[in-house]
């Protein structure tokens, strides 16, 4: 009987030792999974969003984006004459009628007519004008006419921009020369410019369209006080296959005014 009584109390004291064991512990269990779950999850370093590496570079056609040269009478500049367009002389369009960009540092006293041709694939005129310069140098705009025919599209052209400063025409011309080829407007990218979710410079970008996303850029530019714009601009100077980036800084001075309304050659199909 004392055997059995010894068996219940040790029996009573291992349960109520463990029972304390298990009051006093849980507490600090408690803090230990509170202090786990508290613990600051190291922050994951923020992804850097990178640009897409834009590439303007691909076939050439022969040309001359920068002017100058001994033979031309007009005045030497830090920086030449200039055509804004990629290294390979070529761009393209998907719009009827295009708009060019030139660095011209020149003022219309230094240049007595400018003259811009349009050739096709043989050589043959098919719009040629003359135009004044904006009051001072810069960057300057050339606009196809609203009233000659359309670009055809996938029919590449060949241009020639080139300022006389001594008579016209008699006199040696400081020229550059590119082409320029207008392509169809997908339905994916007239989709995405229809939605307006991005600016069309950056879609025209996307699709490497050079005049394109040039113009748009540009005319927001001359509008809008916008660091993101300028930042843009810069980008897109200094492209793979652009590197323009000098120019980047040279102030937009307006577009080209054409003086031989009734002297083009208007556009052949």
């Amino acid at each position: 009987m004392k055997i059995l009584q010894l068996s219940i109390n040790l029996s009573t004291a291992i349960f109520i030792s463990l029972v304390i064991n298990c009051l006093f512990s849980f507490p600090a269990k408690t803090e230990a999974i509170k202090t786990v779950q508290n613990q600051s999850v190291p922050e994951q370093p923020e992804k850097l969003s990178q640009d897409k590496q834009f590439d303007f570079s691909g076939d050439g056609r022969p040309g001359r984006r920068k002017g100058g040269g001994s033979r031309s009478p007009c005045p030497t500049s830090e920086i030449p004459l200039t055509a804004l367009v990629p290294d390979s002389n070529i761009g393209s369009t998907v719009s009827d009628r295009p708009s060019l960009w030139f660095y011209v540092p020149y003022n219309p006293q230094q240049v007595g007519a400018g003259e811009f041709v349009l050739q096709d694939e043989q050589e043959k005129n098919v719009y040629r004008q003359t135009f004044t310069l904006p009051q001072a140098p810069g960057l300057v705009n050339l606009k196809l006419p609203q009233n000659e025919p359309p670009l055809d599209v996938n029919r590449p052209y060949r241009w020639y921009f080139k300022l006389y400063c001594n008579d016209y025409p008699s006199a040696t011309a400081n020229f550059v020369e590119g082409w320029i080829e207008r392509i169809p407007l997908d339905r994916d990218l007239a989709a995405r410019l229809q939605k307006k979710s991005n600016p069309a410079y950056k879609e025209h970008k996307n699709e490497l369209i050079w005049f394109d996303s040039l113009d748009t850029l540009a005319r927001l530019r001359s509008h809008k006080n916008n660091p993101q714009l300028e930042r843009d601009w810069i980008k897109l100077l200094s492209a793979t296959g652009v590197d323009l980036d000098d120019l980047s800084e040279q102030p937009l001075t307006g577009e080209v005014i054409y003086t031989n309304q009734n002297n083009n050659l208007g556009l052949t199909h």
